[in-house]
């Protein structure tokens, strides 16, 4: 699969979070991204559409990440999608995460090159990056 062909959905309470990585996902070819500020919305997305790849925020008021996956992974159409958990990694989010079915950390703070290393691993094909993207501070 080609990277710009692949649909991610991106799920954070935190707006300069999506945006961010919006602009990093991206910058390494991506261009079919959704996002959804709350799990509520993200489970509306997924209903209506199949998705390649989720990255979500932990932290989240309505429904935490630890219940969607659960309801992700519970899901015959859906759980097969790769889950991206993008949180300060600690002890009792890698055990809760696990248990849910957690595909895979992106450590906060956010480290480019490690999204970089998903996208390769969860989507595959060479990043194709735009000169105007290669610089993004927040991300490095």
């Amino acid at each position: 699969m080609e990277r710009r062909d692949a649909r991610l959905l991106l799920v954070d309470e935190e707006p300069s979070s999506r945006v961010a990585t919006h602009h990093a996902l991206r910058a390494l070819g991506c261009r079919l991204i959704d996002e959804a500020g709350d799990a509520p919305r993200a489970v509306q997305l997924l209903a209506e559409q199949d998705y390649d790849l989720i990255i979500s925020g932990w932290a989240m008021q309505t429904i935490d990440a630890a219940e969607l996956l659960k309801l992700i992974r519970h899901t015959p159409r859906l759980a097969t999608i790769p889950v991206v958990i993008a949180a300060r990694v600690t002890p009792s989010v890698v055990a809760e995460a696990a248990c849910a079915g957690v595909s895979a950390f992106w450590p906060r703070p956010f480290c480019r090159q490690a999204l970089e290393e998903l996208v390769q691993i969860f989507i595959g094909g060479p990043a194709v990056l735009e000169p105007r993207h290669q610089v993004r501070p927040l991300l490095q």
